[in-house]
This record gives structure tokens, sequence and C-alpha cells, in this order.
């Protein structure tokens, strides 16, 4: 319990060096979330989600920890993970969702380009 949670990511603006740089690009999706509502979300790939002018609720299941990021902080997402966001507060919310940008098609390139080589592979073995 000495060690901070990896869940959390509030760098600190004042040291130099101290804001983490992205080499790819990525996708920020922002929304808003009204007040007293809960939404949905499955995330398609890992991702961060920020915390803008009000704080959020979080929970995914079947953890039973919830977390309230407050404005500023980051939640990171595993791909796959479904999550209930909501807000406790009279005003709406706003989040954003950050995640590495994926060209369409990506996946199934990189599918058939490792079965090629499995295929190239046998084919050599069997000279």
């Amino acid at each position: 319990m000495d060690q901070a949670s990896p869940l959390f990511d509030r760098p600190d603006a004042r040291r130099v060096g101290a804001m983490p740089t992205i080499a790819l690009p990525t996708v920020v999706i922002r929304f808003a979330v009204a007040p007293r509502t809960t939404l949905t979300w499955r995330a398609p790939s890992d991702a961060e989600i920020r915390a803008h002018g009000a704080p959020l609720w979080i929970t995914r299941p079947p953890s039973v920890d919830d977390y309230w990021i407050q404005p500023g902080d980051v939640l990171r997402i595993a791909r796959g993970d479904r999550i209930w966001l909501g807000t406790d507060d009279d005003r709406s919310a706003e989040a954003s969702i950050t995640t590495a940008y994926v060209r369409r098609g990506e996946r199934l390139r990189r599918t058939l380009a490792q079965v090629q080589r499995l295929l190239v592979g046998r084919w050599r073995r069997t000279d």
C-alpha cells in the first residue's frame, strides 16, 4: 500500500519534462455527462478518461471499487473494460476519452501478414 496506484496519472506541470509525451497519433472524444445521470462505455482499446469541470464517478464491474476522479485527474481503462460513469453534482460534468489512433483495417493487415509469415516459414522448412 506504500505505492501509488497505476490507474491515476496526475503529472506535476511545474516540473520540466513531467508531462508525458505520446509519439503515436491519438483520438480525443469530448462529451458532457448530464447532472445525476449515468452512462456506459466499453473501451475498444486502451484509453484514458479525464474529468473537466466537475468530479466524475466511475465504476467497472466486476470490481467493487468506485472511483471519483476530480477535474484534471486521469483514469486508465484497459481494452475491453466496460465502465459506468456519472455525476452526482447539480451541474453537468465534462469528460474526455483519449485513445491511440488505429487505422481502419489495421488488425486485418497484421493478421494476414502473420499468416503469410507462417506459410512462408513452413514452405521454406519443407525444402
